[in-house]
């Protein structure tokens, strides 16, 4: 497996839930982390998720910062994960 380097807890990324995708820049995005307050607790998530649609996807991949929608998003997904019982990231 590809080393994606480390999200900002320190632990290693994966492949994320949309796979490996080359930003404008020619970089290689996976998980695209972000961090929010969610009852009470910092937790770290990523903004790639399934949900997004390709146009939201196209414009992370440009380097923009996320819309409210896209962070609505990611903050859905973690939490479906979470009261699951899951993390938020693809493992």
């Amino acid at each position: 497996m590809p080393n994606y380097g480390k999200r900002l807890d320190g632990t290693e990324k994966g492949e994320g839930w949309l796979g490996p995708i080359k930003n404008n820049a020619g970089d290689t995005m996976t998980e695209l982390s972000m961090s929010t307050n969610i009852d009470g607790k910092e937790v770290l998530m990523p903004l790639l998720v399934p949900t997004l649609t390709q146009d939201e996807i196209d414009y992370l991949k440009a380097g923009n910062r996320p819309t409210k929608g896209i962070v609505d998003k990611a903050v859905s997904h973690a939490m479906d994960r979470i009261k699951a019982g899951a993390s938020p990231f693809k493992d």
